[in-house]
């Protein structure tokens, strides 16, 4: 049970942080000159293909590449390492440049000292791995113990500086998205101290009898793929939300649509002629384009109304009232002006104007400034255009009216 909870966590994580940083090198395409973002590619990668690497059922799926599963434990660790300097890289890229340089010439020296330390001391030890199992001769086990030591020391301060760097550029920021994914990310740090605290286990056990679990633990590998995760949403948190923007446009352009469409066969002039066609028109339509749709959209329509006010009917607001009875504020808002809209577009088709004065008629909802507050206040009115039974009701009195009116004619 423990190796099928290490072996899915470890295979888990691997491919969260491989897959992350594939999608991330995408996303970034127009900021690929930021020193930071090629430090979170590498370590995204290495830590991936270490994780990947670690778990238990590598060493046997690939038997017939490594005949000695003890290169494996090299492999992975070394990966690790490297991984654990570059994240530590990533975070000295947010000091001001002259200092970031220094920072990072510091790292790299340090992350290349160590891998070479560890593999001198790995080859020197000599160790045995026997299943998960690795494991060296009394004479050997300080040696051993040292290349164990030199990993967990270099990983716990990259992770230290990691999070006090990202953590306190996190503090720096007001509140958003930018900070929610600083710190996700620090958060990441320290799932990742849990995850090199397992060498201390390890380092007890080699002193004492000169053996140690090659592999990664269930603890290990669930603070590794919680780590792996943790840092991946931090660093794609503003992709996540942009996401979220797009699908919201697009979900709120559709709803609009009934009542757009309706406007637009009663004044096709609101239409705004662009370019770039209609929405949906081809599979390389980017967000801005589905952002820009609804912009128009919204202004289409508000168009549309300053039109139709010479064909406001004056008593829709109180017949409404009348239908509908007590209701909430804001919800007989939306209904009254999808209703005065169904009453306009029936009067414009039929070339009716109605007198309107100060006191009659209906006065739009007043909406607070910004694109998404008049998005959402004009969904609501679609819904009621299209499902309100007073909306229906007023649409049915207006065009007995005006069919009376075309009789006395």
């Amino acid at each position: 049970m423990g190796d099928q909870v290490a072996n899915t966590a470890g295979y888990f994580a691997g491919a969260v942080a491989l897959l992350g940083t594939l999608w991330k090198i995408l996303m970034d395409r127009g900021r690929r000159s930021d020193p930071a973002l090629h430090y979170g590619y590498a370590c995204g990668a290495l830590i991936g293909a270490g994780m990947a690497v670690s778990a238990p059922a590598t060493a046997p799926a690939l038997a017939a590449v490594v005949p000695d599963p003890v290169h494996l434990t090299l492999v992975a660790d070394q990966l690790k390492v490297a991984a654990s300097g570059a994240l530590a890289m990533m975070a000295y890229s947010t000091r001001p440049a002259a200092a970031a340089r220094r920072a990072v010439r510091r790292q790299t020296a340090l992350t290349a000292a160590t891998v070479l330390l560890s593999i001198a001391a790995f080859v020197a030890a000599s160790p045995v791995r026997e299943g998960e199992v690795v494991g060296v001769s009394g004479a050997d086990r300080p040696i051993l113990a040292a290349y164990v030591a030199l990993f967990a020391v270099h990983t716990a301060w990259c992770l230290a500086v990691f999070g006090f760097l990202i953590g306190r550029c996190a503090r720096c920021l007001p509140p958003g998205v930018l900070r929610l994914g600083l710190r996700l990310m620090a958060l990441s740090a320290l799932a990742g101290l849990l995850w090199t605290a397992d060498n201390l286990d390890d380092l007890a056990d080699i002193l004492t009898t000169g053996r140690e679990n090659g592999a990664e633990s269930r603890v290990s590998g669930v603070a590794g793929a919680v780590c792996v995760t943790l840092g991946f949403a931090g660093a794609t948190a503003s992709a996540w939300a942009d996401w979220a923007r797009h699908m919201r446009a697009w979900h709120d352009h559709r709803r609009l649509g009934p009542l757009w469409s309706a406007m637009r066969a009663a004044l096709p002039e609101i239409e705004l002629v662009t370019p770039a066609g209609p929405l949906g028109a081809g599979r390389r339509r980017r967000r801005r384009d589905v952002q820009f749709a609804l912009y128009r959209r919204i202004i289409e329509i508000r168009d549309g109304q300053l039109s139709l006010r010479p064909h406001l009917h004056p008593a829709v607001p109180l017949w409404v009232r009348e239908f509908i009875g007590p209701a909430e504020a804001e919800e007989l808002a939306a209904v009254v002006e999808a209703a005065a809209l169904a009453a306009a577009l029936e009067a414009a088709r039929a070339g009716h104007r109605f007198p309107f004065g100060p006191g009659t008629g209906c006065v739009p909802h007043p909406v607070a400034a910004g694109i998404h507050e008049e998005a959402a206040w004009l969904v609501k009115v679609a819904a009621a255009y299209t499902g309100s039974p007073a909306v229906a009701h007023v649409r049915d009195r207006v065009r007995a009216e005006l069919g009376r009116a075309a009789v006395q004619r």
